[in-house]
């Protein structure tokens, strides 16, 4: 036989449109099923939120005990937001201005995450709080003397923090006299824990 009596094998080189396009579709299909599952749920996201919150507040009374100086963390519900502060000029006031959330050296001014609000919807009060407000600290904000104490002396309170999305999911950060702070987290038919 000669050469040109063999049949012509055709090298094929890469893909058709429509190999492509099934490619694509069973990756779109694929990621449709498997994308929701990585979402984080309400409760996890709100849980978070709540122990980033709580650690926040020991920051600053570590820093108030520290430095030997006032420190403060300011609830603002309308702004979705809070802040820390510390007496840096030791005049016995915080103004809530840049240089000290500056002069706190933790986490300054913090948003709260998206979907994430102050309050508890329907959860009810925690055990130790009895006027059940979404903050029930004096003027929406926690003090610290420089011994880490609470102000006014004896005086305590609590933040709610609620997911927008997901009923039920709501924790609540108590700092108690002493200064030490809490994490409750609410769980739907059990209560707080």
């Amino acid at each position: 036989m000669q050469p040109s009596q063999f049949p012509k094998l055709v090298a094929r080189h890469g893909y058709t449109i429509l190999e492509l396009v099934v490619v694509v579709a069973i990756v779109g299909i694929t990621m449709g099923i498997v994308a929701p599952r990585f979402r984080m749920s309400g409760t996890t996201a709100v849980q978070l939120a709540g122990t980033q919150m709580a650690q926040d507040i020991d920051v600053t009374r570590t820093r108030a005990l520290t430095t030997r100086q006032m420190s403060r963390v300011a609830f603002r519900q309308s702004q979705k937001a809070y802040g820390g502060y510390l007496d840096h000029d030791d005049n016995g006031t915080i103004g809530e201005v840049a240089v000290e959330w500056q002069e706190l050296r933790g986490f300054g001014e913090r948003a709260l995450p998206p979907g994430i609000v102050y309050g508890r919807a329907s959860a009810p009060p925690i055990p130790d709080d009895p006027s059940g407000g979404d903050i029930t600290f004096a003027g929406s904000r926690v003090e610290f003397d420089s011994r880490g104490l609470t102000i006014p002396q004896g005086s305590g309170g609590v933040v709610y923090l609620r997911s927008e999305h997901e009923a039920g999911a709501v924790v609540a950060i108590s700092v108690a006299p002493s200064g030490n702070t809490r994490l409750w987290t609410f769980k739907p038919g059990e209560g707080w824990q």
